[in-house]
């Protein structure tokens, strides 16, 4: 498995530096932040999340067997941040022994998602990271949440830019004035 991981959408966002407010969504305008955010993943802890290995923060309760199975295979999970152009995604870098079957990524991507929600994100969504103009913040959950593997990051990507195009095109068609004939048509009048 050469360099397994696991990517998501995330959102940030740039934040007044007075009221710690956000001011302005980046949506697909953060790959410029990459570097620094990913400096602050790295040195981020709390005393309840000591470190970015999602993987101590895992655990399946309810399901031992698949805990057992997963934590077989994925021994951590790293998180950090990687930009395709302009846009920046989460990266899970993986320490993996093999592939997940389909069950074991599902309920994985499930613990990491709560973890994101409700755990470690949750606590890492509350910081404000500086930059050389304006503060931003990093939310890794949201309700648009998409997971895909290195193996599938550039189809999803080139999917997201023909829906772009798409979607560019559209407002183009909408918004530019009526093209005008390009040959004169004489007028038949009736006298």
């Amino acid at each position: 498995m050469a360099d397994p991981c696991l990517y998501s959408t995330i959102r940030v966002g740039k934040v007044d530096p007075e009221t710690d407010e956000t001011v302005e969504a980046l949506y697909d305008e953060a790959g410029q932040y990459c570097e620094v955010i990913a400096q602050r993943l790295d040195t981020f802890y709390t005393d309840e999340y000591p470190a970015n290995d999602l993987m101590r923060y895992l655990h399946w309760l309810d399901d031992p067997k698949m805990e057992t199975a997963i934590r077989d295979k994925v021994h951590s999970a790293h998180i950090t941040v990687e930009a395709s152009g302009a846009t920046l995604y989460a990266k899970l870098e993986l320490d993996m022994t093999a592939d997940l079957t389909i069950a074991e990524f599902e309920a994985f991507t499930k613990q990491v998602k709560c973890q994101y929600q409700d755990g470690w994100g949750a606590e890492f969504e509350l910081i404000t990271i500086p930059t050389s103009d304006e503060p931003v913040y990093l939310r890794l959950w949201h309700d648009e949440i998409t997971f895909f593997t290195g193996a599938v990051k550039e189809r999803f990507l080139e999917h997201r830019r023909q829906e772009r195009t798409r979607f560019q095109a559209e407002i183009r068609s909408r918004t530019s004035p009526a093209a005008k004939p390009t040959t004169k048509t004489k007028r038949w009048t009736e006298r």
